[in-house]
């Protein structure tokens, strides 16, 4: 398995020019979405409103440090 298998053609594009330790890091971002988008769907099922608030705040967050990281290692390889 190559380390960009399973991504679309324009994340290839975008990871490539990653460092290990910026990969390393948008892989464990990528862990703690999956975790929290299983903990949103399960505390909508139980009815809990306020975690699934705090959830989606917490997924936002991820997101945006996601995009974050890219975005600075785009600048920082221009």
């Amino acid at each position: 398995m190559t380390k960009y298998e399973g991504l679309t053609p324009e994340e290839r594009t975008k990871y490539e020019g990653l460092t290990p330790e910026e990969r390393a890091r948008i892989t464990d971002i990528q862990d703690s979405l999956i975790e929290r988008f299983v903990e949103h769907k399960e505390a909508i099922e139980e009815g809990q409103e306020v975690r699934a608030k705090e959830l989606e705040a917490e997924i936002n967050e991820l997101q945006h440090e996601k995009e974050n990281v890219t975005r600075w290692a785009a600048v920082g390889s221009a």
